[in-house]
């Protein structure tokens, strides 16, 4: 159950969850791409890494540049998928443009991954996705982004069949304390964080740390697939 020496691409690897999830594996020993849509976070990310990383600049989305980021690769070990568009809307009222990204990013930037990685990956080698907890605790104006979630974690499911044996899982992360959050919620993050970090029961809102040691079990563990693993806090306690 190690990572040393493998090769692991991160698709959102630029920042947050998926910047945390490449510097865990590339101190593992491993050998880690990373994919965002800025150069310059993503030349950041590769100082905040401290270690060697290959870092391409593309859009989750962009299915053309995925093909040719995996037909690059000689082989992969594993993928993890953290890239995801998150807004802020008054739900299907919405102007449908703007609706677009959240399913565009999260579910199809998902199934091009898996698409073109999984003819590269060995038997043992294993895809993560990402959803989050609104596909199970909605809220108002969310109704697209949970349904992103819930396809992401439905399509995983029905992959960990298709692909098999290499394996398919879901991260599904609570609150947690990311660049994104903050750019979304302004002067407002801070308290919101701090009044959820009081419900919680885990008395803390998560960290990107958090989700990466989680997504690198789902790595190692080669008895696990077809599952949701969910990493909130305690969230889906609450009432």
């Amino acid at each position: 159950m190690t990572l040393k020496d493998q090769t692991i691409v991160v698709i959102g690897g630029s920042s947050g969850i998926g910047l945390a999830t490449a510097k865990a594996a590339a101190e593992e020993g491993a050998h880690v791409v990373i994919t965002g849509r800025s150069h310059e976070r993503l030349n950041e990310a590769r100082r905040t890494i401290g270690r060697e990383v290959r870092a391409e600049s593309i859009d989750a989305n962009d299915e053309a540049a995925t093909r040719r980021l995996f037909e690059e690769l000689p082989s992969v070990n594993h993928v993890f998928v953290s890239a995801a568009t998150v807004t802020l809307s008054s739900g299907i009222t919405t102007e449908t443009s703007a609706l677009h990204p959240a399913m565009d990013t999260r579910f199809w930037g998902s199934l091009y991954a898996a698409k073109y990685a999984s003819p590269k990956m060995p038997p043992d080698g294993s895809i993560t996705f990402t959803s989050g907890i609104s596909a199970w605790r909605p809220r108002p104006g969310a109704s697209v982004g949970s349904a992103s979630c819930g396809a992401v974690e439905a399509f995983a499911r029905s992959l960990a069949f298709e692909l098999a044996p290499i394996r398919v899982n879901t991260v599904q992360p609570g609150a947690i304390d990311t660049p994104l959050i903050d750019s979304l919620l302004g002067e407002r993050a801070a308290g919101l964080k701090e009044m959820m970090a009081k419900r919680l029961p885990v008395k803390r809102v998560g960290r990107p740390e958090d989700i990466a040691e989680a997504v690198l079990f789902l790595m190692k563990n080669g008895f696990t697939t077809g599952i949701t693993l969910t990493v909130d806090g305690g969230n889906m306690l609450m009432s």
